[in-house]
């Protein structure tokens, strides 16, 4: 019977849980990888929520793609997670609209980033990803806090160019 149950509910949401975890991660096999932890977590914890609220355990796997997705992100970016999605809760107030759009805001402003010359995606890491100062950033870099300071808001400059094109 819970076997059966969990294989109805896999079936019912595979296709809209693998597109959502595709938009956060824009790669097909950590899609996949992200939609199978979830569906392995939501198993673990089947019982929990009861068999009878297939819409609390749909939410609860959609958290389960962003929490995986978003510990990833901890591990290669040194612990950081965007504030504007930290709080997102799929099965409370926001929305899953809402958490994709979060999610696809992060996605954009992540790749914007990338696209920064080495020395301005440097300070921006250091102080937006790695929690440092400007000035903290210019003492570990060996360059004076008014250069780093320039940095910093040359590569302010840019990623408002690059993310007001998209």
């Amino acid at each position: 019977m819970l076997d059966a149950e969990f294989t109805r509910f896999v079936a019912e949401t595979e296709t809209s849980l693998y597109w959502f975890a595709y938009s956060l991660c824009r790669n097909q096999a950590q899609a996949q990888d992200l939609v199978q932890s979830a569906y392995l977590k939501r198993w673990v914890n089947w019982l929990t929520y009861g068999p009878n609220d297939p819409e609390h355990h749909r939410n609860l796997a959609y958290r389960a793609v962003k929490n995986v997705y978003f510990d990833y992100l901890r591990k290669k970016s040194n612990g950081y997670v965007p504030t504007d999605l930290a709080g997102c809760d799929a099965a409370g107030e926001s929305t899953i609209d809402e958490e994709f759009i979060a999610a696809e805001n992060a996605r954009e402003v992540l790749a914007a980033v990338e696209k920064l010359p080495d020395s301005l995606r440097e300070v921006i890491t250091a102080v937006y990803f790695d929690g440092s100062t400007v000035a903290a950033f210019a003492a570990s870099e060996g360059i004076t806090p008014k250069r780093a300071s320039r940095y910093h808001l040359e590569a302010l400059q840019i990623l408002r160019e690059i993310l007001g094109e998209q």
